[in-house]
Formats: structure tokens, C-alpha cells, sequence
């Protein structure tokens, strides 16, 4: 008999409706050239596994680009393709299997190819399809993003993950449905645990993850945890993998990870740099931070900028602080702890950032330049602003197009949450991709869109379309049950929204 089509993969329940920013090309932008890498102009694109095709869409969105994806979920397919309808935007979206897809003629060569996380739920055929479609689909000089389980922070829950995977196969019944069946499996590895088994002595972070899982989606357990295949591998044999494709690792998506000191210590950078061979290094790194999941770009043909040549990339190069400046911090955490960001560096860089004005780097260098701050020192400010989550890329001058493109798929997005809590983004012409938007937030937008004003009259129109639908706001993990409760709640987070979201939103071109 021959194998289902699913080919061991989850396909009873949907993936998330997440959005993850490393697959947005504008990082890809500035990572490479801090790595003294050339990144090519993007203007035919794919993403691999794209789920339901909300980073997919908003790429696509927020950018001139042409989009391929491709998932072998009909299911996913027909939601990605509904998004891209209503945006207008360049996606072609299909539900091949990898097979399939590479075996394709009319795709054009890419510039850029996304696979988030699905190289570690796939099994050894489907990855080998997968190195021969960027083979034969990559342009030289292009771009590869790949992220995927790596050991060794993954080794120590492998063994758990399979004990649940034997339970959920030989226990628990199918015809219980995906979701019932990872409570009772979840519920059966917590007794286990709870037995106090020498596994549980020698593997705690194993045990903390199983903790984790509880809390998580039922989905994305569903799809990281639960499939047929998954495989967690090391740096070095991914490297061997995408060897077979020509392409060479050019560095982490992760741009924090692009800084040792805040990655590292001083005596493991002083072993580190007691290693002659750079690939064995970062290795060697995901065993000083326990490295559980890497992203990374990697390039067919690398091309080097001259040190004349970066400086250029960089002037040209624009970023935006995509919080409010109230919000902005000057602490954070990395892989070592907690970090203080040097305040007499990043304070002026923060406050000329204020007001979410897109400013090239070239001109924040001109403005800040000084002989106490040289170019690398707010080079590197930036990047840990980044790496941080607090500055993104930004297009100068996102075009007519793109504006109307990323307009008629937030109306869409927004026009959803009355009735859903679904994708909780909103896809910015100025970054090229999504803005984190609650479900909350966006029954606020829509309340402006009907000419509310005020906190109170947000508040009120947000309640309407909860109520209507008989659901209610949480706080501490319980639900607010009185009117009253609701709508308190409610106008406190609509003050919020009008003194603070709103104002980052507008200047990002989220209208």
C-alpha cells in the first residue's frame, strides 16, 4: 500500500498563525553586510512549509517582490491564498508535495528562499528534495534562510519526545481527535515525571520543557512536537547537507548572536579563539549557550565587500524604532543573562530614533559620530537594538503599491478579529513585513474605522463585538465575567492604544 500523502506529518489540525520576522528579506539586508557579505536584490522569492501563510503573505505585502511558497497542506494552502487574494500582492501559493514542487519548470531562479523550522519535521527523503530544489532554484549569490531543532539543547528532551510519540501511537486513541490525544499523552509523560524517574535527576531542562508544553498551543505542539519525524541535528552536518547545494554559511539570522561578548564570556571566547577551524567554532558556540534552535543565512557564492564597499551598504541602509520611545529599554536578555546596554551609547541613539522617524544608518552615524562614539561602536548599538526586538529595517519610501497592498490585507486581517483570535499581526509598508497586533488592538482600529474617538468609545465598540459572540477579556488566567469588569479593562488598554500604538502604527503606514 502505498503512503499516505501526509507522509507522517500532522495535517488533523492546522499550523499557528504566526508570523516570524527572520524570514523577512529586509533583515537579510542588514545581517549579511555586518558579516561583510553582499545580499542581492530580492525580486523573486519562496518560502518552504509556509504554514498558513501569514509571513508568506506579509512579505509579500510589504515588498515589490514576486512570492513563491509552497506546503503540502491543501488546508494551508487555500489560507494563504485567501490572504494574498485580498492584499493583491505577487503570491503563488501551492500544496505540492516537495517532490512536486522542485520538479516544477515555470518557477523563475530566486534571489531568496524561507524555510522556517520544517527542515526538523521532515524526514530524510523530504530533505534531500529539498537541498536539490535550492540546487537547482537558488541564483548564485543568493540567499538561503533555514531554521531548525539543533543539538545540543535539543539531546537531553529527545528521549522524553519519543517516550510521548511511542504513548500517543500505542495508547491513545485516534478517534480521540489531535488535540485530546497530546492532553492525555501530556498528561501521562507529567506522571511519569511526577514518579521521580533518575531521567528526570540527570535532564531537568528536559522536564522544564515538558512544563512549557502544558501552557503551549495545542497547534504548534501539534506540528513542532508531535509528527512522525523529528529530528534535531548539529551545525556542522547541516552544513553538510546544504554543502551538496553549494551553499556556504554566511552567518546567524539571530543578530545578537553576531556580538560574542553578549553571546558569550570572556574565558569561553578566549577558548574559542584557541580553535583555528571557524565552522568547528560555531559549533563549539551552541555548546557554550546551549543552542536549541539556530537560524541562519547561508549563500550560493558568497560575494565579499571591501571595507569601502560595507561602509556604502550601511549608509544607504535604513532602520525604525518600532516601539514608543516610552517603551524603549535599555536592558536586556541574552544567552549569558541579563545585559545593561551602555547608556552613554544608547540613550542618544534611542532618543534620536524617537518618534518612529525611519533614519538611513548613514545619517545616524553623521549625527553621532564622535570621537567617543566611532562608526563600529553604533554599528553595533543598532544591531543589539535589533537583535533586540526594538528597531527593525526600514524602506525609506515603500511605494504606492506596497502601501495599498499592506492597507487591503490588514483591513482584511482586522475585519476577522471580530469574530476571531486568529493572526494577531499587522503588515507594515515601512519594515516589509508584520507589527504584533492583538486581537484587542485591532477591534480598536476597527472602532477608529467607525469613527470612535475616545478611550471610552473604543472600549465600548471592542465590548460590542466580544459580547455579541459571548466572550470575555482574562486577566491572571481568568475571565472578567461582569460588564463592567470588561469594559474598565478595556478603556485602560484603549488609553494605551491612543497614547502609544497608535502613533508607532501611523508612522509605521499601518492605517
Amino acid at each position: 500500500m502505498a503512503e499516505s500523502w501526509t507522509s507522517g506529518y500532522v495535517t488533523e489540525v492546522g499550523y499557528q498563525w504566526g508570523y516570524f520576522p527572520e524570514l523577512n528579506p529586509m533583515r537579510a539586508k542588514i545581517a549579511l553586510p555586518c558579516s561583510g557579505i553582499a545580499c542581492p536584490e530580492i525580486k523573486h522569492a519562496c518560502e518552504l512549509g509556509f504554514g498558513q501563510g501569514v509571513s508568506l503573505n506579509m512579505h509579500a505585502a510589504g515588498s515589490e517582490a514576486e512570492w513563491h511558497g509552497n506546503d503540502f497542506n491543501p488546508s494551508h494552502a487555500i489560507a494563504a491564498r485567501e490572504l494574498a487574494e485580498h492584499s493583491g500582492a505577487m503570491v503563488r501559493a501551492t500544496d505540492q508535495s516537495f517532490a512536486e514542487f522542485r520538479r516544477r519548470e515555470d518557477l523563475p531562479q530566486f534571489d531568496y528562499i524561507g524555510i522556517h523550522g520544517v527542515w526538523s519535521w521532515i524526514s530524510h527523503e523530504n530533505r534531500r528534495e529539498i537541498v536539490d530544489f535550492i540546487k537547482a532554484k537558488l541564483k548564485v549569490g543568493g540567499v538561503l534562510y533555514v531554521s531548525y531543532n539543533v543539538y545540543p539543547g535539543q539531546a537531553g528532551f529527545i528521549p522524553l519526545r519519543n517516550l510521548m510519540m511511542e504513548y500517543l501511537d500505542r495508547i491513545s486513541p485516534s478517534g480521540k481527535g489531535m488535540t485530546a490525544r497530546i492532553d492525555e499523552t501530556l498528561e501521562f509523560a507529567e506522571q511519569m515525571i511526577e514518579s521521580k524517574p533518575v531521567y528526570a535527576k540527570h535532564y531537568p531542562a528536559a522536564v522544564k520543557r515538558l512544563a512549557d508544553a502544558k501552557t503551549q498551543n495545542r497547534n504548534y505542539l501539534a506540528h513542532e512536537f508531535f509528527n512522525r519525524d523529528w529530528h534535531p541535528m548539529s551545525f556542522l552536518d547541516m552544513s553538510r547537507w546544504l554543502d551538496e547545494a553549494k551553499l556556504g554559511y554566511a552567518c546567524s539570522a539571530n543578530l545578537l548572536e553576531q556580538l560574542p561578548s553578549l553571546t558569550t564570556t570572556q574565558e569561553q571566547r578566549e577558548f574559542l579563539e584557541s580553535v583555528p577551524d571557524q565552522m568547528l567554532r560555531h559549533q563549539i558556540v551552541d555548546f557554550m549557550i546551549n543552542q536549541q534552535f539556530r537560524r541562519d543565512y547561508w549563500v550560493k557564492g558568497a560575494r565579499r565587500l571591501s571595507t569601502a564597499e560595507q561602509m556604502k551598504t550601511f549608509n544607504d541602509l535604513s532602520v525604525v524604532l518600532i516601539r514608543h520611545a516610552d517603551d524603549a529599554s535599555l536592558t536586556m536578555k541574552g544567552p549569558i543573562g541579563e545585559v545593561n546596554l551602555n547608556e552613554e551609547i544608547h540613550k542618544p541613539l534611542l532618543d534620536f530614533l524617537c518618534g518612529n522617524k525611519v533614519r538611513s544608518i548613514g545619517e545616524i552615524i553623521r549625527k553621532l559620530q564622535s570621537d567617543k562614539y566611532t562608526t563600529v561602536n553604533l554599528l553595533q548599538a543598532l544591531l543589539i537594538l535589533m537583535g533586540d526586538n526594538q528597531l527593525a529595517p526600514a524602506n525609506s519610501n515603500p511605494s504606492a503599491k506596497i502601501r495599498k497592498q499592506c492597507e487591503r490585507l490588514n483591513r482584511f486581517i482586522r475585519n476577522r478579529s471580530r469574530d476571531v483570535d486568529e493572526i494577531n499581526f499587522q503588515a507594515s509598508p515601512v519594515t516589509g513585513g508584520g507589527i504584533a497586533a492583538g486581537r484587542i488592538v485591532q477591534l480598536f482600529m476597527l472602532a477608529l474605522e467607525d469613527k470612535a474617538g475616545t478611550d471610552e468609545e473604543l472600549a465600548r465598540f471592542a465590548w460590542q463585538c466580544l459580547s455579541a459572540r459571548n466572550q470575555r477579556l482574562a486577566q491572571d488566567g481568568k475571565p472578567l465575567e461582569t460588564e463592567a469588569e470588561n469594559l474598565a479593562e478595556l478603556k485602560k488598554r484603549a488609553g494605551e492604544f491612543l497614547n502609544k500604538t497608535r502613533p508607532v502604527f501611523s508612522a509605521l503606514g499601518i492605517q
